[in-house]
């Protein structure tokens, strides 16, 4: 903003003696604004004296021997110097004109037009813009701030969704350069073809896309659950283009499945309380009548089938007893245990039976020196069930394959878990760890449920990828704190 009892800062560079008394005295005639004048007389000596902040504005001549005021203009800007520019000239020139603008001069006047009232003009005009543009500058600045420390993804894309503009969040939250961003298509991190389908449709018809929830695979691989809104808007200058924002909702939904499965496993632990209790009377008075009956009787044959009952009633309360404890988390010890030693035992456990399979196991380790709070022989016990369950997920696969991987971030240690087995939908995944499920012919669908059970008591966040005909994903993620 000008204030009028401010004597304004003023460079002027000239090297003809009698144009800068001219136009001195052209300064001195405007009402309602001081100057204080420093005259440059040559080239060199304005380049000596140009700094930023040192003046509020800078008139210079075109003619400056062999430079010219474009020169001047464009060492001013290489300066970092953001107060206005004023070109003086002995005769119009449209050409030198736009070339001045263009390179950031505010005004181009000509000398013989020049009076008290076109110099204020152009001084007064020059002042407000530039106070503007510094304004504008500053908004910029501070928005730009905001997209940087932004924690979720906000980008500008083309009409056909290839980033111009990525803040830096992109590769905490996907692994990705904003350069490697640049020479992809949003749509080809989209692992759903139906939603990109969708969301392409919705711009193409002109409407907003506002939290549409699509699943975006990081450059690890990791599925990321995000809530994408966008609109598709008009440069005026360019295309149209599209802005808008990606957030990250996958901590929240696995801390909602945590929840969900916790309350599972109690609702489960409870019911086979209350079974346990229900079954486990009358199984007892079974037992007991058998007991008796037996000392009673001597004949074979109907001892044959005394033995059925108690045998099968001993059964019975052994899977009443594996039961409860898949559905109980017990406290147990944790000693500081090379985590990687533990993953290689387990390996060992299933060599033989991947190997009658088929089955490929690729390891992949990072620091192998990892120590982690844990009891071996029970986290032994979960590694090897999941190990179990790929390789069985595997019969009539082409080239069955595992993969170990070990990686450390931050505080984190993550055991990834992955083969190419037959998958699972929807419905076989959200029932994974349920104690008796099973898709097994053979099976009793206690492993998993156990392994829920160790890997809990351990702190570990269990997080499943599935999808039908392509394989499973377990990551296991520890807390080296």
């Amino acid at each position: 903003m000008i204030k009028d009892a401010k004597s304004l800062r003023v460079l002027l560079v000239d090297d003809d003696e009698d144009d800068y008394f001219l136009t001195t005295d052209l300064l001195s005639d405007i009402r309602n604004l001081k100057f204080e004048v420093t005259w440059a007389k040559s080239f060199k000596e304005a380049v000596e004296t140009i700094a930023p902040n040192k003046y509020d504005l800078f008139i210079f001549d075109f003619l400056l021997g062999a430079q010219t005021g474009i020169d001047l203009l464009e060492i001013t800007k290489a300066k970092g110097c953001e107060e206005p520019v004023i070109l003086l000239t002995g005769k119009g020139d449209q050409d030198i004109d736009n070339l001045a603008v263009e390179i950031g001069a505010y005004d181009y006047l000509v000398k013989s037009d020049l009076s008290p009232e076109i110099l204020a003009r152009s001084i007064r005009y020059s002042l407000k813009q530039a106070d503007t543009l510094k304004a504008l500058k500053g908004s910029e600045k501070k928005y730009r701030t905001v997209i940087e420390q932004s924690k979720d993804i906000i980008f500008i894309a083309d009409s056909d969704f290839n980033a111009i503009s990525i803040s830096k969040s992109v590769e905490f939250l996907l692994g990705y350069t904003q350069e490697e961003v640049y020479e992809l298509r949003f749509f080809d991190l989209i692992s759903d073809a139906k939603g990109t389908q969708e969301v392409s449709e919705l711009i193409s018809a002109g409407e907003e896309v506002i939290n549409f929830p699509v699943v975006i695979k990081s450059k690890s691989g990791e599925l990321k659950h995000c809530m994408l809104t966008c609109a598709l808007e008009d440069s005026l200058e360019k295309d149209w283009f599209i802005h808008g924002i990606i957030i990250d909702q996958t901590d929240r939904l696995k801390a909602e499945k945590a929840t969900l499965l916790s309350e599972k496993m109690e609702a489960t632990a409870r019911l086979m309380r209350t079974l346990a209790h229900e079954v486990r009377n009358p199984l007892t008075n079974i037992t007991l009548s058998v007991d008796s009956i037996e000392s009673e009787i001597s004949d074979e044959y109907l001892l044959t089938y005394l033995e059925i009952i108690k045998r099968n009633s001993l059964r019975i309360d052994g899977l009443i007893t594996e039961v409860l404890n898949s559905a109980r988390q017990k406290d147990i010890e944790l000693t500081p245990t090379p985590v990687h030693r533990v993953i290689l035992q387990a390996v060992d456990d299933v060599l033989d039976r991947a190997r009658l399979n088929g089955v490929f196991i690729a390891k992949e380790f990072e620091d192998v020196d990892t120590l982690l709070a844990l009891h071996e022989d029970k986290l032994r016990i979960a590694f090897t069930n999941i190990l179990v369950n790929a390789i069985e997920a595997m019969n009539g696969v082409q080239n069955p394959a595992i993969s170990i991987r070990t990686e450390r971030q931050n505080n984190l240690f993550k055991l990834i878990i992955r083969d190419n087995g037959v998958g699972m939908d929807k419905e076989q995944l959200s029932r994974l760890f349920e104690p008796y499920f099973t898709t097994k012919n053979n099976g009793i669908g206690l492993g998993l449920a156990a392994t829920l059970t160790i890997l809990k008591a351990h702190n570990v966040d269990i997080e499943v990828d599935s999808e039908l005909n392509k394989g499973t994903t377990f990551r296991l993620t520890f807390s080296l704190k």
